[in-house]
């Protein structure tokens, strides 16, 4: 070959849905660095992909001599079956897989590389640096494979094995976004404009927070760096670019929360007027700084839905995550600046953290839906790798029990060099710890779906207003209805107990078990019209089947409330 190939691919499963709809910002930072930096007359040719089918058509006309996966919870295991695969036939090919998706502990790793052995190295943390320093020494070392996991070489933010031992590199200091060129501006990610996804880019890298349920809880990533420069010209180069819809999301984990953003957004809103783009903007606003925020969504024209990620309001739940929230009062005040402001708002609550109960569950629901927001995200906790929660201590600390159930849309067939193989991923969700079993769990998850019903998506609004008008709790009437839903219409009921047997028949005790069994009949699990996430299946069925129904029971049951209360 006369140039030197490296393949990066962040792969989708791509059946009827994509499992991952943005563009592939993590191998897009990679490659722009790799190229920014490659040190040698020989031509590098660096390679992008996200889609399965555009990866297998690449591999059966060139051989690479590395390939890197993005490690996600939503790619893994497809990334893992390609990789088996190439090393199969290719032996010498360098096999790198790099992102959150892997343990902290020695345990976690340990069990990590027993499983998944056709990997060559895994990179941790920050990616650019470490990954060009291995690149580096395999091609300073003949692209030889075995010597550069053999030799004194040290390999920076790595991990590999070497005579079955786990070998961990030391690891490197944190990047600063002036030595991270843009892939867009480089021409990197053109081939993803294609009408399918939405481009991505990120403004911040960091979190000052430490909360255990999140990859960037680590003290590593405590340090925050901020852009200063460039927004605007890959801003730019993004809109004339872009093709159908006009959205677009920014990984930054606390938009707006720093003073930083202010210029941000207002670039933003810049390009909003000159080229009208973006029209919406998808990211997580800050935790704290709620006023700072406000200004950043009043400065982006709504295009900005306003978050509260709580997670919850109890307080024995937020000290075992290491979090705090900001008061209930302040979250009413966040809630009526953003209505007054036109702008969506939306709150995060997480069922299943340490020290959860059915009563904190339901408290925390109440004190989301009645400080005003439109929409409540009611998430599972997930065993997230990389996280404190996820370690061995804390689930034997807080008696954990857990099980799989498959990652909406990330499944699917495939093929390479003439063999068609299947793939699934899976979460490990919380089911049942030291204070909630698994039958308050389910009421919970039942409750949740209450919610998602009556008041996400603002169905009610009227009933909504009429309750805020009379001083009453649009909560308290959602949790009239709950306690009461299996006393009217018998197909009302039935919806719940359809919902409470899907869950429980969608879970699997281990990833292997599910795995064997949804590969074996990938083709029925692929026709199955109910897909794979209860709450959306279940309210499609509300409102397309049941909704003259729930009209009827949710309008006699608030004029019954009014009559009990004589208003």
């Amino acid at each position: 070959m006369n140039k030197f190939t490296v393949f990066l691919a962040d792969l989708t499963h791509d059946g009827a849905l994509l499992s991952s709809n943005v563009f592939p910002l993590s191998i897009g930072l990679i490659a722009a660095y790799l190229a920014k930096h490659w040190p040698y007359k020989l031509d590098l040719d660096v390679q992008l992909f996200k889609y399965p089918h555009d990866f297998s058509s690449s591999l059966e006309k060139n051989k690479p001599h590395v390939i890197g996966f993005a490690n996600y919870s939503w790619n893994f295991h497809l990334s893992y079956a390609y990789a088996t695969q190439i090393k199969a036939r290719w032996p010498d090919t360098l096999i790198v897989f790099g992102g959150p998706n892997y343990g902290v502990t020695n345990e976690e790793i340990d069990i990590f590389w027993e499983t998944y052995p056709n990997i060559d190295v895994h990179i941790i943390k920050e990616g650019e640096e470490a990954f060009f320093q291995l690149i580096k020494a395999f091609k300073n070392n003949n692209c030889n494979v075995n010597k550069i996991k053999t030799s004194d070489i040290i390999l920076s933010n790595c991990h590999y094995l070497n005579d079955g031992q786990v070998v961990s590199g030391p690891l490197l200091p944190r990047l600063n976004f002036s030595d991270l060129p843009s892939p867009y501006l480089m021409g990197l990610m053109d081939k993803f404009f294609d009408n399918k996804l939405v481009p991505m880019i990120h403004t911040t890298r960091g979190c000052p927070f430490s909360c255990a349920f999140c990859t960037e809880g680590a003290a590593y990533f405590n340090k925050v760096s901020q852009r200063t420069d460039d927004l605007n010209d890959e801003l730019t180069y993004i809109a004339k670019k872009v093709i159908g819809s006009r959205d677009l999301f920014i990984t930054d984990a606390n938009f707006g929360m720093f003073k930083q953003d202010i210029a941000k957004s207002k670039v933003i809103a810049k390009c909003q007027k000159d080229l009208a783009y973006p029209e919406n903007v998808y990211v997580s606003t800050g935790k704290n700084q709620k006023d700072r925020v406000v200004e950043v969504v009043q400065t982006l024209n709504g295009a900005i839905t306003m978050a509260a990620s709580l997670q919850s309001t109890d307080e024995t739940v937020l000290r075992n995550v290491s979090r705090s929230n900001i008061s209930i009062e302040k979250l009413s005040e966040v809630g009526l600046r953003a209505n007054q402001a036109e702008a969506g708002t939306y709150s995060e609550l997480i069922l299943g953290l340490p020290g959860d109960t059915v009563s904190a569950h339901r408290q925390s629901l109440k004190d989301t839906v009645d400080s005003g927001f439109d929409n409540i995200r009611m998430y599972q906790l997930i065993m997230l790798p990389q996280t404190e929660l996820n370690t061995p201590h804390n689930r034997r600390k807080y008696q954990m029990q857990t099980m799989h159930r498959i990652m909406p849309r990330s499944l699917g067939k495939y093929r390479l060099f003439n063999k068609t193989f299947a793939a699934v991923e899976s979460e490990e969700i919380l089911v049942a710890h030291s204070t909630l079993s698994f039958d308050s769990y389910i009421v919970c998850r039942e409750m949740d779906l209450m919610v998602e019903i009556l008041h996400n998506g603002n169905i009610y609004t009227e009933l909504q207003g009429l309750c805020k008008t009379l001083n009453l709790s649009w909560f308290e009437f959602i949790m009239r209805v709950f306690e009461k839903r299996k006393k009217y219409d018998a197909k009302f009921s039935l919806l719940f107990e359809d919902f409470r047997a899907g869950m429980i028949s969608r879970l699997w005790p281990d990833q292997a078990s599910l795995n064997r069994e949804v590969i074996q009949n990938i083709d029925c699990v692929l026709n199955d019209d109910r897909g794979t996430n209860e709450i959306s299946t279940a309210k499609a069925t509300a409102f397309f089947s049941l909704f003259t129904i729930i009209n009827h029971i949710v309008f006699n049951e608030m004029c019954n409330w009014l009559e009990e209360l004589k208003l």
